[in-house]
């Protein structure tokens, strides 16, 4: 995988982790409601969108470990800085956005061989 590519995948995770709250809560009650929000197709994009960002979680817990799944899960779903995640586990900053680049790259390249 080219850095490009690379950084195309990381971008559309952030972008999907970013509205993920959002389109979770919508979706439930949607589902509560039980006849949706009128716009099908929106409806299966954003349940898709959630799938592939549980999915995303699931792949970094069983890569990378459940400390990982919840450091990236602070970072870009509660949308926390880096150097308070690095703060709450004891890292420096830079130590935190080096393992973050590396379990990343672990996750993309598993995705890539399936």
């Amino acid at each position: 995988m080219t850095e490009k590519e690379y950084k195309e995948r990381l971008n559309a995770f952030k972008n999907s982790c970013r509205v993920y709250k959002y389109e979770k809560k919508m979706l439930q009650e949607a589902d509560m409601r039980k006849n949706g929000f009128g716009d099908d197709q929106l409806y299966s994009y954003m349940r898709e969108d959630i799938g592939f960002v549980d999915g995303m979680f699931d792949t970094i817990s069983a890569k990378c470990g459940v400390n990982a799944r919840l450091m990236i899960w602070l970072l870009f779903v509660d949308e926390n800085t880096q150097a308070d995640v690095a703060y709450r586990f004891g890292l420096t900053r830079r130590q935190l956005q080096y393992s973050v680049n590396k379990w990343m790259h672990q996750v993309f390249e598993a995705e890539g061989r399936r």
